[in-house]
């Protein structure tokens, strides 16, 4: 899922628990960091896994808050579920291209990427909330164009909270300076990278978000990555001002998509924390 949603994801299970702004910060830092490797070397999910085992074995003093890494992987593979498997996306990362200069560089092109596999994750326990919410929640998706659809509802779901949920976007913006005080001697040691380039990558993530700025123009911003990436992998034109438009005008229908999601998410949640 995108960020804002991640944040709430971690805001629906703690509410206004002290380590709510801690949390959210490692469940962003997870998705920022995949945009380090052009080919990142594991799934994004068993990465997020792996990382909350080390931080309970090796930094046991900052449990119980790594948890929010399982929240993370029960949010995403709802919104796999529930929104469709861009098959071209599991490739590796090529097209954010964060080393090439600036001049030569496009804007993000990917609204999101995914690089899961159900296969490499069997031997977890969230498995059994994939079956569990697969019996549930999944529908066949048909075509290239249901998976666009997917992505629209995606950007739907980021907008309702940003129009109901304001405290998310100062969230969003603090957890720039909590990386650093707080997670990065977990992820310099998982990822045996210095703690300049985990900061770099986190914040030339962080600053494709448009973090506080006006509602138009984070919607805009991501509406142009999926027109990008619809064309490139599937080779649908689509109407970047008619997908504003009718996103603007259906709050109603934004949030009842935002609740869908809350109201499995959280289902997914519970069973995790049973199993």
């Amino acid at each position: 899922m995108l960020p804002r949603r991640h944040i709430l994801d971690v805001y629906e299970i703690l509410k206004d628990e002290k380590d709510l702004l801690s949390m959210c910060t490692i469940t962003l830092a997870i998705d920022a960091i995949k945009y380090m490797e052009k080919r990142p070397k594991k799934d994004h999910l068993v990465e997020a896994l792996e990382l909350n085992e080390f931080i309970c074995f090796m930094y046991p003093m900052k449990r119980p808050k790594n948890r929010s890494l399982l929240y993370h992987v029960v949010s995403d593979l709802l919104g796999l579920l529930m929104y469709g498997i861009p098959k071209k996306s599991r490739k590796a990362i090529e097209n954010l291209m964060y080393n090439t200069p600036k001049k030569s560089r496009k804007a993000i092109e990917n609204l999101e990427t995914i690089n899961y596999s159900e296969k490499n994750m069997e031997s977890y326990p969230v498995i059994e909330v994939w079956n569990s919410l697969k019996g549930n929640v999944y529908s066949k998706k048909h075509g290239a164009r249901s998976i666009v659809d997917g992505f629209i509802k995606k950007i739907k779901v980021e907008m309702d909270i940003i129009e109901r949920y304001p405290f998310v976007e100062d969230i969003f913006y603090e957890s720039r300076g909590l990386l650093a005080k707080e997670w990065m001697p977990s992820f310099t040691r998982y990822y045996d990278r210095h703690s300049k380039t985990i900061s770099s990558a986190y914040d030339k993530w962080w600053s494709l978000w448009f973090c506080k700025e006006d509602k138009e123009k984070v919607l805009t911003a991501m509406v142009e990555k999926l027109c990008i990436q619809a064309e490139r992998e599937y080779e649908i034109i689509l109407d970047k001002k008619q997908i504003i438009s009718s996103i603007q005008q259906d709050k109603e229908g934004n949030k009842k998509e935002n609740q869908q999601f809350s109201r499995w998410y959280q289902e997914g949640v519970n069973l995790l924390l049973k199993i």
